[in-house]
């Protein structure tokens, strides 16, 4: 930070030269810079924002900035709802207390931290866990972290310490943050889920937080300390396993427990719909001959083709599931039972009439079908 600058929002513009010629008698010389929100001042700087040029969205900024609140009609209400919020302080625009208040900030505004070798111990000590650690006051603004978080997101320390989370992740992301740190502050005790994390190569990883409170003596939040582990593996894998218990490893179409699992979701859309749903089933006819002709092999290729051949011909609204050895269901959305009378003859008519070609011989597969309108039952 540059101590000599002062940073002003919209409002203050006019103001600003009186306090300005204030400084100067008390040999203060300051520079002004103008910033239309509080994120366009760096962080640790001195900020003064008058109260209406203030929005919701900047509470979270407040505590990461030296943020004086200046306000027309001052209150010590106001002024303790304002230092609660984050601010550092708050003046009326008259209040000649300012001028005194900025110079002690710009002549002593250093971080003299008392025990500092119990700290630079604590310090080594949470450098070498390898997974990233962190802690945050109770304006939420990081007060420690440890190298493996600071490798994570790519920020040197200096650039994480005093910062809020929304100097150090991109919005739609510290939005998540903040809403779980404001959830916990508030509750107390430990706090666990998982979200995503931009690590310094851009890539997006999936992260458990474990966070828990720290108070002082009379139990009152001093604030937070978490733990992040990366899960990003962990969790594809659990999809993929939940992926391959969904679908036929043979035709790579659903099976019968993904159908299981849909089907109920689909009745409780339909609660309060007047959509149809319908059910087609089909069976290959003659399959046997098949696996005689051909072998076990040439009879897994024919439902190979059976069900690429039936995928083609359906709608994006269509599932397609392999229930059974030759069996086939396709659920049909938002289709009556005379519209899925329709899809099976065609369905039928089209497979005779089709020729797949098994071990280089050509070969004409029948389907044998049958549909029915599904209600739930209560």
């Amino acid at each position: 930070m540059t101590s000599a600058i002062l940073y002003y929002s919209p409002q203050l513009a006019s103001w600003k030269t009186q306090l300005d010629t204030l400084l100067l008698t008390c040999g203060q010389a300051v520079e002004w810079q103008a910033v239309q929100s509080i994120d366009q001042s760096p962080v640790l700087s001195v900020a003064l924002l008058a109260e209406k040029d203030i929005k919701a969205s900047d509470w979270p900024l407040l505590a990461s900035r030296k943020t004086i609140v200046i306000v027309d009609e001052w209150s010590l209400e106001r002024s303790v709802t304002w230092i609660q919020r984050g601010a550092a302080n708050c003046f009326a625009r008259d209040d000649e207390h300012l001028a005194a208040w900025i110079i002690s900030e710009l002549s002593s505004f250093t971080l003299n931290p008392s025990n500092q070798t119990e700290n630079d111990v604590l310090q080594v000590i949470i450098d070498a866990i390898p997974v990233p650690i962190f802690f945050k006051d109770h304006l939420h603004i990081y007060r420690g972290c440890n190298t493996a978080f600071c490798q994570s997101l790519g920020f040197s320390r200096e650039k994480v310490i005093g910062h809020s989370v929304y100097d150090v992740a991109p919005k739609h992301l510290a939005d998540t943050y903040y809403k779980a740190d404001c959830q916990l502050l508030a509750k107390g005790g430990t706090q666990c889920y998982e979200a995503e994390v931009r690590f310094s190569d851009g890539s997006l990883h999936e992260m458990e937080f474990n966070k828990a409170v720290f108070t002082k003596s009379n139990g009152t939040a001093l604030g937070q300390v978490g733990v992040m582990l990366d899960v990003t593996e962990r969790n594809q894998l659990i999809r993929q396993l939940d992926k391959a218990t969904r679908t036929d490893p043979l035709t790579g179409t659903s099976n019968r427990r993904e159908f299981n699992l849909i089907i109920h979701d689909e009745f409780d859309k339909r609660k309060h719909s007047e959509k149809k749903l319908s059910l087609m089933t089909l069976d290959v006819d003659f399959f046997k001959k098949i696996n005689d002709k051909f072998g076990h092999g040439g009879g897994d290729q024919a439902l190979q083709l059976i069900a690429n051949w039936l995928q083609s011909q359906l709608r994006s609204s269509d599932t397609l599931f392999r229930v059974g050895g030759e069996e086939f269901y396709i659920l049909m959305r938002d289709t009556d039972i005379q519209n899925a009378l329709k899809t099976a003859e065609r369905l039928c008519k089209g497979m005779a009439t089709h020729t797949f070609l098994i071990n280089q011989q050509s070969v004409h597969i029948t389907l044998s079908a049958g549909v029915i309108e599904l209600y739930q039952t209560q």
